[in-house]
C-alpha cells in the first residue's frame, strides 16, 4: 500500500503540534535550546550542535532534553574519540509521534590539530 502526500502531511503537523508542546515545556522548565527538525514522515530529530555549546554543556543539554522526553539513551564513541549520543522517544500525547536527540561530542584538538 502507497504512502498517500496526505498521510505524510498529517504526520508532519502532528509532529509541528509537538514541537510547539516541546518549547512551551522548554520556556516554562528553562530547556536549553536545540535544532528541530521534521522529516517527510513525521520523525523528529532534536540535535544538540557543537556551535552553540561546549561539549560538557551539550551532554547537560542532551540529557535534560531525555530525561524531559523520558527517552533511553544510549551512547559510544568512535575511533577519533567522538562521542556520538542518541535516544529515542515518543511523544507522551500522540505514540504516532516519535523521533530521536542526538549530540556528537567532539574533543578538543590540541596545538598541532591532533586530538
Amino acid at each position: 500500500m502507497a504512502v498517500e502526500n496526505a498521510d505524510r502531511l498529517r504526520w508532519q503537523e502532528l509532529a509541528h503540534q509537538a514541537l510547539g508542546d516541546f518549547l512551551a515545556a522548554a520556556m516554562v522548565e528553562d530547556l536549553p535550546s536545540i535544532a528541530w527538525t521534521i522529516a517527510s514522515n513525521g520523525a523528529m530529530t532534536g540535535t544538540v550542535d557543537a556551535l552553540s555549546f561546549e561539549p560538557q554543556e551539550q551532554r547537560a543539554a542532551f540529557d535534560a532534553w531525555v530525561s524531559r522526553l523520558g527517552a533511553e539513551p544510549s551512547e559510544r564513541t568512535d575511533s577519533a574519540a567522538v562521542v556520538h549520543l542518541y535516544a529515542r522517544f515518543t511523544w507522551a500525547r500522540n505514540y504516532l509521534v516519535g523521533g530521536a536527540i542526538r549530540a556528537e561530542l567532539v574533543p578538543p584538538m590540541d596545538a598541532e590539530g591532533g586530538v
